[in-house]
């Protein structure tokens, strides 16, 4: 077992065994007290027609669990564990085919929730913790990877009593990206407001308004978060842009249908560089499950890269299409086929003017 893991599940023991001494007496007397538990497992075939460069197939494998402990109706503390490289934020999957070595558990959420009874509806998260931004629900992605989980503090306050509303919610996060002594530290600000609007025919529609605002990348002249880029424009050995990322989310839903779109912005890009994106996309609901699809157009800083999606195998700079079918194995597993296919948007130097490929088959477990 490697130190990483070590130390993780160490820690993970540690805070179970602590709340549940803490918290055992309260948790006989008040049925809202005590863990719930969480997990999903992921097995994956993956293959990629990479234009100009090797083509990789593989496949994959993925496995999270964790844990919320609620102490009483105002506190409550939540971990989670997850597979893959400690070191890369946007990805828990491991590759097989590594000398049957064994794979490193990492901790990816450790977070404390206070939701005063005194203000209703506010909530206090800090620690690290899973992003409670609005997502496009066709695919929802482009501008920050579900598989990064923000640290730092962030403010919530979620209401169903709105007017015309049947949920509106407001959000603000202070993200740390980078810490160093003796230098410049990196931070990210994130805000949100949305809301659901209910229609005659129960039928609703969901709107969000997102911003986050990224620091500077490279504090004290360190390139540290560069290593995660994928596609940004540089000047030298620094970001050609800043980031200042606006994300507008609409969607219409019934129980069957979805239409989505997706307007993004980077409001302090540099002139010199394209910074807009937008999606498009619709889902069905059948009897022979869900089918979806989106097209989607991103200029080269429009997203930042260090923190947006990794399924594509152009980080950014492309149009491409993403399509689907899910289909469901039981009540705890379902088969998902999906493919996606992009081309560059802008031709730059050292790209090749071609589509690339990538299926996935994923077998989903909820544990």
């Amino acid at each position: 077992m490697s130190p990483t893991t070590k130390r993780a599940l160490a820690l993970l023991a540690g805070t179970i065994s602590f709340s549940l001494l803490a918290a055992a007496p309260a948790s006989a007397q008040d049925d809202d007290t005590g863990w719930s538990w969480f997990g999903d497992a992921r097995l994956r075939a993956e293959f990629n027609d990479n234009a100009g460069a090797v083509d990789r197939h593989r496949q994959r494998l993925r496995l999270r669990f964790g844990g919320n402990y609620r102490f009483n109706d105002e506190i409550l503390v939540g971990a989670r564990l997850t597979s893959g490289n400690p070191d890369d934020a946007r990805s828990p999957y491991v590759d097989l085919g590594d000398g049957f070595d064994s794979e490193d558990i990492s901790l990816d959420r450790f977070f404390l929730r206070y939701s005063p009874e005194a203000l209703s509806g506010f909530s206090m998260l800090a620690g690290k913790w899973g992003p409670p931004i609005t997502r496009n629900p066709i695919y929802g992605e482009l501008v920050w990877d579900a598989d990064v989980q923000p640290e730092g503090v962030g403010l919530l306050y979620s209401t169903p009593d709105a007017p015309g509303l049947s949920e509106f919610h407001v959000i603000g996060a202070a993200i740390a990206a980078l810490e160093q002594g003796g230098s410049e530290e990196s931070w990210a600000f994130m805000w949100e407001v949305g809301g659901t609007i209910p229609l005659e025919d129960e039928s609703r529609v969901r709107a969000a308004a997102t911003y986050i605002q990224y620091g500077d990348q490279t504090p004290g002249g360190t390139g540290a978060l560069l290593a995660d880029l994928r596609g940004n424009s540089l000047t030298g050995s620094e970001l050609t842009s800043d980031f200042g990322i606006l994300d507008v989310n609409l969607a219409y839903e019934t129980e069957r249908f979805q239409l989505a779109g997706e307007f993004i912005q980077n409001q302090r890009a540099d002139s010199s560089v394209g910074d807009t994106g937008f999606a498009l996309g619709a889902a069905m609901r059948t009897d022979a499950g869900r089918f979806y699809y989106q097209y989607a157009l991103i200029e080269q800083d429009a997203v930042l890269t260090i923190y947006s999606q990794d399924d594509t195998l152009l980080g950014t700079n492309f149009t491409g299409h993403t399509a689907g079918w899910m289909y469901p194995l039981g009540d705890r597993m379902d088969l998902h086929i999906w493919a996606l296919a992009q081309e560059p948007d802008e031709l730059l130097p050292g790209m090749v003017d071609e589509m690339v490929y990538r299926i996935r088959i994923d077998f989903n477990i909820r544990l």
